[in-house]
């Protein structure tokens, strides 16, 4: 039994868990698991020079039973003389709320709960009482589920102040030593209850795995875990060197140089994960990894969404993560001899003679009005919009246009035209309609100008 305490006390200083004067918060189920790491620190609270405090969830989903647990912690705690903070939890409230399962939403209120107590209490770290049996089913879970490889580094021994110093040990070495100690603990019922996906992997695969397989099981994925995690650290430093060199962070859109697919065949989806996880606060899943590196493999100007609020643009050099922008119906009249303000733009239309000269400047331009009317409308161009660009005697879609000028697809809306009897006579800026250029025939002429 020494060496089980022996095997604690190495671990916790191998992985520096614990500092001098620490002050814990254990949360304290009243299970073997958490009932040892309570005694434990009873034992040795002078040997680490630290204080501790326990906390109990009850999380109101098992009636009697709840409250027969809560009463089991308390007389634990009053018999150490051990300060005790209990929880009460509304999980069923909470997981029809969020649209989480119960599992998810009673681990969800644990976490806030105990890292807001640990705030309000000065408490340096919380401890959490997992231990390697645990360890093997959250990666078999993560595995099964299609998890990156973060999801194959284990239950962590340090996040933040949370601390695991129990994860050492398994199960069967924990009751052992609790039954050779006649310390008590109690066996929450719904642990039986294959309902539970982790149930369900405990209860009923591990056992096989054991038996057929593997009957060290948990010591081969406690160190499988250690090498996928040290693998990890070494691709997250990979990773952020890679972002550094290729990824653009503005203040309208992140670009993602095409560069990397050069490099790699395709945009690496632990670079994707990061950035849409820590820029853009947005889940990553495989979907995601599948249909930005689909849009690669596009033209210039195709564009996906992604998520109601987030779309992917294949660029000449780049794919572009932004918001979708909304198409602007924005639209004002203008007459021949007035002067209108359009967002950023100062559009003139004016009586002309026909024999002004003009510069190649796209600012000015001098068309025919012979066909027209006096009254013009300036919009943004829609989808579908057409005409007929100077030099050319077919009708070609404004989009496809403004592409062959290499107009950056996120800017592309911000681009008006002026219309005249429902036709496009001029992309202001850039060119006028063949249909309006000024010919021989030509008897009258205006003049449209950009400010």
């Amino acid at each position: 039994m020494k060496t089980i305490e022996q095997k604690v006390i190495n671990f916790i200083q191998l992985n520096d868990l614990i500092q001098k004067k620490d002050k814990l918060l254990i949360a304290l189920s009243g299970g073997a698991d958490s009932v040892f790491a309570l005694h434990f620190f009873y034992k040795f609270k002078k040997k680490f020079n630290c204080s501790f405090s326990a906390v109990h969830f009850n999380h109101n989903l098992r009636g009697v039973e709840s409250d027969n647990d809560e009463k089991f912690v308390k007389n634990i705690c009053n018999s150490l003389g051990i300060e005790l903070f209990i929880i009460k939890l509304n999980v069923r409230e909470s997981a029809k709320k969020n649209k989480m399962s119960i599992e998810e939403a009673a681990r969800e209120l644990r976490y806030f709960h105990l890292n807001k107590l640990a705030e309000e209490n000065n408490f340096t770290k919380i401890v959490t009482a997992h231990n390697k049996n645990d360890n093997t089913e959250t990666i078999l879970q993560n595995l099964f589920s299609g998890t990156g490889i973060k999801g194959l580094t284990g239950i962590p021994i340090q996040r933040g102040k949370i601390i695991r110093p129990i994860l050492s040990l398994e199960k069967n070495e924990i009751v052992d030593y609790l039954t050779k100690h006649k310390i008590r603990f109690i066996t929450d019922s719904s642990n039986f209850s294959n309902e539970f996906k982790r149930n369900y992997l405990r209860n009923e695969i591990l056992p096989l795995i054991k038996y057929n397989i593997n009957p060290s099981v948990d010591d081969a994925l406690f160190r499988f875990a250690k090498n996928v995690n040290e693998y990890f650290q070494f691709e997250n430093v990979t990773c952020e060197n890679l972002i550094k060199h290729h990824v653009k962070f503005l203040s309208d859109r992140i670009e993602i140089s095409l560069e990397l697919k050069n490099i790699y065949g395709f945009i690496p989806g632990v670079l994707l994960k990061k950035i849409f996880e820590q820029n853009l606060n947005v889940n990553f899943g495989y979907k995601d990894f599948e249909k930005i590196n689909d849009i690669t493999n596009k033209q210039k100007g195709k564009s996906i969404l992604i998520r109601k609020h987030l779309q992917a643009i294949r660029e000449k050099d780049s794919i572009i993560l932004t918001t979708p922008k909304k198409i602007n119906n924005e639209e004002i009249k203008i007459k021949l001899g007035e002067k209108k303000r359009f967002n950023n733009y100062t559009i003139k239309i004016e009586k002309a003679d026909l024999n002004e000269n003009f510069s190649k400047n796209k600012n000015t331009e001098l068309i025919s009005f012979d066909d027209l009317e006096e009254n013009f409308l300036i919009r943004y161009w829609k989808d579908g919009d057409k005409f007929k660009p100077l030099g050319l005697n077919h009708y070609k879609k404004v989009s496809d246009f403004l592409t062959d000028l290499k107009i950056p697809s996120n800017q592309k809306r911000k681009i008006p035209v002026l219309i005249n009897r429902n036709k496009i006579v001029w992309v202001i800026g850039l060119r006028i309609s063949d249909e309006v250029k000024i010919t021989k025939n030509t008897k009258r002429a205006i003049k449209l100008c950009l400010n």
